[in-house]
């Protein structure tokens, strides 16, 4: 039963952390990031930063690197929109 949890940890921290990835690279090739907003790329930002704050706390490396990636993710987008948009 507990490699049936790491598995799906896994799998959840992966797609977690990969969440705004697609959008980064659709923007980086497009250089089109007008639809974007800003309020959700902020709280994208903002919920990693949370969720890394919180995963330290817990000493939970399942919370603290999925969040960080995110966190890159949410912080490319701003990087990005603030460029091209």
């Amino acid at each position: 039963m507990k490699n049936l949890e790491l598995v799906f940890g896994y799998l959840g921290s992966t797609f977690a952390a990969l969440i705004f990835f697609p959008q980064v690279w659709t923007s980086f090739k497009t250089k089109k990031t007008k639809d974007l907003s800003w309020m959700g790329i902020i709280i994208g930002m903002l919920n990693g930063i949370s969720w890394v704050c919180y995963g330290l706390i817990k000493s939970d490396p399942f919370i603290y690197v999925t969040n960080s990636i995110l966190f890159v993710g949410a912080f490319l987008l701003m990087v990005l929109k603030k460029k091209h948009g």
